[in-house]
């Protein structure tokens, strides 16, 4: 980030344009991962958070950019899910259960939203980011991640829409708008919860 900032965005040796994308996911990465520390600092949970934002940012930024979630990152995800469930001592019930959450809730949705609308509404990557993010989140916050992400995606659609900047029949990477819930449901979930007498 220093380096883009004192060189003004511009190669040292070409002088070609460096895309501010770059500095940008090392200042959110650095800025989640601080905000983890804060809540649980030295701990199992902070690592597994660690990995598992990182892992949200790429698949965030390669979403927004190739409309493509890799399976290597979301099966990275699966297997830390399991790992940090198991040193955690939660067991693996819950996120076997949360795993099958993610995959019967958004195999349902691309069914239904295929036969309703006529196309693929939401693509297999979408439905894989949901097992992955099931089986670390569990049932009771991926439920809480999918209302985020809605909401989050529905601001972000609705001027764009206004404005006709896309068109109805466009496509929104969805799995940018689930990490963003993800991540407010790590930190946060917990209280919004409660507030809503869960």
């Amino acid at each position: 980030m220093l380096s883009y900032l004192i060189l003004r965005g511009k190669c040292r040796s070409c002088g070609a344009g460096i895309s501010p994308r770059y500095p940008l996911v090392e200042a959110l990465t650095s800025a989640l991962l601080v905000l983890s520390y804060y809540f649980y600092g030295p701990s199992i949970r902070f690592a597994a958070d660690f990995i598992f934002i990182s892992l949200l940012i790429i698949i965030s930024f390669i979403d927004i950019e190739h409309y493509l979630i890799h399976d290597l990152f979301v099966i990275a995800g699966i297997v830390l899910a399991f790992a940090y469930h198991i040193f955690a001592g939660t067991g693996i019930v819950l996120p076997l259960i949360g795993l099958s959450a993610g995959f019967v809730s958004f195999y349902s949705l691309r069914f239904i939203g295929g036969y309703v609308f006529g196309k693929e509404a939401l693509g297999e990557g979408d439905i894989k980011l949901a097992v992955m993010l099931g089986a670390f989140l569990g049932m009771s916050y991926f439920a809480l991640t999918i209302f985020l992400a809605s909401f989050i995606g529905l601001i972000v659609a609705a001027p764009l829409l206004l404005f006709k900047k896309i068109r109805r029949d466009n496509y929104l990477p969805f799995g940018a708008f689930l990490s963003a819930g993800a991540v407010i449901t790590l930190f946060f979930g917990e209280r919004m919860l409660r507030f809503f007498g869960f």
